[in-house]
């Protein structure tokens, strides 16, 4: 009897991490490779910054690594390093914030200091949020402030992707903030359309159990 073969359907949590994984490693080749150069002219931009610059680089690091670890099934059956894991990530989010806020006032236009100030207040709003969801055990409501949250967060890595194509780079800060503040409203709203999707799947079976139970 020959086996049936089954469709490999890949997991759309599997996809948009390994999406995100190479638009990581994307921006790390096209948009940080002067941190290895110390005479790259990028430095001369940052000086204004001073020390803000490295803890602000390292949060953000942490933040975006720790982030896509809470949405791990696997990691998430072990509560103690969960929860190690979702601490981990709320500091670091709150902390990449505050030096970005920070040193925006010193190194960016008026423009883009107000996006910049509205990302990451709507982030830390959103990780707190989620982090007191936990301490009052309502997980479920935990989980969609989690998502929203890291959906701000991974603007770092798309709106760099998305500047690296010629038609928007040749369009300097005014694309730089355009692209930005797009992706801030797409980002939340595909979040919002994902757990009402999720809503909606649930009840679809609540009818037929109630006529089978009658």
């Amino acid at each position: 009897m020959a086996r049936q073969r089954t469709a490999f359907t890949p997991d759309p949590k599997h996809v948009l991490f390994a999406a995100m994984g190479l638009g990581l490693l994307f921006v790390l080749w096209n948009n940080e490779a002067f941190l290895l150069n110390p005479a790259d002219p990028h430095w001369q931009h940052l000086a204004p910054a001073g020390w803000r610059f490295p803890p602000h680089g390292l949060f953000g690091s942490v933040a975006l690594v720790t982030g896509a670890l809470q949405f791990s099934s696997r990691l998430r059956r072990n509560r103690r390093r969960h929860r190690l894991i979702g601490r981990t990530y709320a500091i670091a989010a709150i902390g990449t914030c505050c030096f970005a806020m920070w040193m925006a006032t010193f190194i960016s236009p008026w423009f883009l200091t107000l996006f910049t100030w509205t990302q990451g207040i709507a982030l830390m709003l959103c990780t707190g949020i989620g982090w007191t969801m936990a301490r009052r055990r309502k997980f479920e409501w935990h989980r969609a402030w989690m998502m929203r949250s890291y959906a701000i967060a991974l603007i770092f890595i798309e709106g760099r992707v998305l500047m690296a194509i010629p038609w928007f780079g040749a369009r300097g800060l005014d694309a730089v903030v355009a692209v930005n503040w797009f992706l801030l409203v797409v980002s939340l709203l595909a979040v919002e359309l994902w757990l009402q999707w999720e809503k909606l799947k649930l009840p679809a079976k609540e009818p037929l159990a109630r006529s089978r139970a009658g």
